[in-house]
């Protein structure tokens, strides 16, 4: 637990409450929302969520040493001292920057929110900061290293972490935004010097119901943004006229044509990176990648910007991006002794598996594409996910990608609505490891497997348990791959 202390009165200066009932003079030695983390000395939150009403557990955070509550309900009783608020997730955004002390306002923040490319942007923008000088915050630092699922932590943890690196002696903070983030206030009361938006497409339409509300949820970085910060904006994406419109911050367009601030030309793909020159502000950068796809181009692009905003040098930069190799779950490739090409990819929207099927199109004669989808989450993308395998993959297996509670048969027969009326080539085979081992006894010398959904994702989930399982992992412990990336071992499954 955390030395830090504050005066509930010091706190209530930054937190919109409507009233207080009982002593002020308590001292806080922890915000809390979770009841079964509450420590002696603590402020619990009481959040009503979605299957759980916080409110119902302040007994037990008081039973556990809670000296203070905050909740919405104006009706209780409690024994303790009761600040009532109107929302509590912002109360617990404000509680936490205010017992953390504010450390975003002395860290260079950036923020980063899209459909797709979030991860690789951030940590490519990490790189380009200074790795030893920048704490990063996205998908697969949280999932590896902190065991949190979220792609934005708690508003308690983002400000634990960006105090931590502050009093380390960093001085960047770079934070992967996803749009549940923003419309449940994680990262309210952060201080974003940087936001930058990559894409809006399809995803999370289950929580949101359309693409209009989905779209709200993710300006809300940029109209936050004070008028001193940057706002970087793909000037590509066709939603990118909204981005600009809703920001009072000054805005920096990439993407691929002159009429952008930083753009790039001279683009040649390979399937195992790409090369390029970037035009920016400060001259001409020329790059050169292990990264492949034109959408890798996009987010170098969105890093390029960020190192420019800080005022690294255009060496800085370049060394910065070209010390990313690779990052995990994002098109590992691998390489068989048999000459089979294998690509493991976290897409899991429709846009980002019809990008990085497009891209392996472009090089491999066929490509056998192997991908689920998750349950309890957004059903109205399954259809149109088999829509795009039939269309861009040579041959599709359809498989479990966490199916959670729900039936997996269901969710593939819902996949398969998507890709039966094209006529294409595919087959259902709901356990994964089964269907990997199929997708590579089918693939011939030069194919290439792509295996979607899961990325760097550890576990797989199942309606009565959650087991360890990772798609590479899964390939070596099958002798099929070596250690490394594009490095070569036998199948054994064939």
């Amino acid at each position: 637990m955390s030395t830090l202390s504050i005066s509930l009165t010091s706190l209530l200066r930054h937190l919109c409450h409507q009233g207080v009932r009982g002593d002020l003079s308590v001292t806080i030695s922890q915000i809390a929302e979770d009841s079964r983390r509450v420590c002696p000395g603590a402020l619990f939150v009481a959040i009503p969520g979605t299957h759980h009403d916080g409110h119902r557990y302040i007994q037990a955070a008081i039973s556990s040493g809670a000296v203070a509550v905050v909740g919405e309900r104006a009706d209780l009783d409690v024994p303790v001292t009761y600040i009532l608020v109107e929302n509590s997730r912002q109360a617990l955004a404000e509680a936490a920057a205010a017992f953390y002390r504010f450390p975003t306002e002395r860290l260079f923040t950036v923020g980063v929110t899209g459909t797709n490319g979030k991860t690789s942007t951030t940590t490519l923008a990490a790189a380009v900061l200074g790795e030893s000088q920048t704490a990063l915050s996205n998908t697969v630092r949280n999932a590896l290293e902190r065991h949190c699922d979220l792609t934005t932590p708690s508003a308690i943890e983002l400000q634990r972490l960006a105090y931590e690196a502050l009093t380390s002696g960093k001085q960047h903070f770079v934070i992967e935004v996803s749009a549940h983030a923003l419309s449940q206030y994680r990262v309210h009361a952060i201080d974003f010097d940087v936001g930058v938006f990559t894409n809006l497409t399809h995803d999370h339409l289950d929580y949101y119901g359309s693409m209009e509300r989905y779209l709200q949820a993710k300006l809300l970085l940029f109209q936050y943004l004070r008028p001193s910060a940057t706002a970087i904006i793909n000037g590509d994406d066709p939603y990118a006229t909204h981005f600009i419109r809703a920001t009072h911050a000054r805005v920096l367009t990439y993407g691929l044509g002159a009429h952008h601030d930083l753009w790039a030309d001279e683009i040649v793909l390979h399937p195992t990176g790409s090369r390029f020159t970037v035009h920016t502000p400060a001259g001409l950068l020329p790059i050169e990648t292990l990264l492949p796809g034109e959408f890798s181009v996009y987010n170098i692009l969105a890093a390029i910007a960020v190192g420019l905003v800080r005022g690294r040098s255009l060496e800085q930069i370049k060394q910065g991006i070209e010390s990313v190799r690779a990052v995990p779950g994002r098109c590992e490739r691998y390489t068989t002794r048999d000459g089979v090409h294998i690509v493991v990819d976290f897409a899991h929207s429709p846009d980002a598996l019809e990008r990085v099927l497009k891209m392996l199109k472009r090089f491999y004669p066929r490509v056998i594409c192997v991908f689920g989808c998750g349950g309890e989450s957004d059903p109205y993308k399954r259809p149109i996910m088999g829509e795009i395998s039939g269309r861009y993959a040579d041959y599709t297996i359809i498989t479990s990608d966490n199916p959670k509670r729900e039936d997996p048969l269901a969710i593939i027969a819902q996949i398969e609505f998507g890709i039966r009326p094209l006529q294409a080539a595919y087959e259902a085979i709901a356990d994964r490891p089964q269907a990997i081992l199929r997708a590579l006894a089918l693939a011939r010398a030069g194919d290439c497997v792509l295996i979607a959904g899961k990325g760097h994702e550890r576990t797989q989930i199942f309606a009565d348990r959650e087991i360890p399982y990772n798609d590479s992992d899964f390939l070596r412990e099958r002798g099929i791959i070596s250690q490394s990336p594009s490095s070569y071992a036998r199948i054994s499954s064939r």
